[in-house]
């Protein structure tokens, strides 16, 4: 926290005094310490920044120790400023993220999902490589208007994956990114609306997130076959 707080002040400071006109935004850090976490955003909110990110809540910790620490930060940070979220994009985390203040979110999850067969759907994730898909002659979501869910069957993307065409990875990856895309319109059409409690409730009762073993169990395969050990691994 305190090498990120330096680099804030240094990089503003720099930043400001070249006008570019480009939002920099301070990152929020601090672990899952809350005392950390609350000073942190009550001194980069006095920095009076475009924008602050959250940075420090994808990194192995429980979902609900990320849950706390979003409370936490935002209830310090300045009200009417973007936060974003940096590296969460899982659709429960979206909503979750939204219904606690956050504005922006990034990550690889979609598309290393899609990659791996594994679709967004209001239900929970998909995985195209299911039998079940074989003969199945509809798109995974009526609804979606992506490249793969307009024009192509669920039972074409299953033979796409079964004989590892390059093309399976790719309408599997724009379908994440457009759920993702529509699931945050209908929030803000919901937060507009003044229905978004309302709207998180019914995504809640619905989504079923995936086991927190199976995230575990695959994300130690993404890193294997990446190459990458995590820090303390080895």
């Amino acid at each position: 926290m305190e090498r990120t707080h330096r680099w804030a002040l240094r990089s503003l400071a720099a930043h400001r005094a070249k006008e570019t006109g480009q939002a920099l935004f301070a990152i929020v850090q601090g672990g899952a310490h809350a005392d950390i976490r609350r000073w942190h955003a009550r001194e980069l909110g006095a920095l009076d920044a475009p924008g602050y990110s959250i940075g420090g809540l994808s990194v192995g910790e429980s979902k609900e120790a990320m849950l706390k620490m979003l409370e936490t930060v935002n209830a310090e940070l300045p009200p009417a400023k973007p936060r974003y979220l940096m590296g969460v994009g899982s659709p429960e985390d979206l909503v979750e993220g939204i219904a606690r203040g956050v504005d922006m979110f990034d990550c690889v999850l979609p598309t290393r999902l899609g990659r791996n067969g594994s679709l967004f759907t209001d239900d929970g994730r998909a995985n195209v490589r299911n039998v079940r898909y074989r003969e199945d002659p509809g798109p995974i979501d009526p609804d979606c208007d992506c490249a793969f869910c307009s024009r192509y069957s669920m039972a074409y993307l299953h033979h796409l994956f079964r004989n590892e065409e390059l093309l399976g990875y790719r309408l599997a990856s724009i379908h994440n990114i457009r759920y993702l895309v529509r699931l945050t319109e209908r929030a803000r059409a919901a937060i507009g609306e003044g229905r978004f409690d309302a709207f998180a409730a019914g995504f809640r009762a619905r989504y079923r997130p995936s086991d927190a073993g199976v995230r575990a169990e695959q994300k130690r395969k993404w890193l294997a076959q990446s190459g990458y050990e995590e820090p303390g691994e080895g």
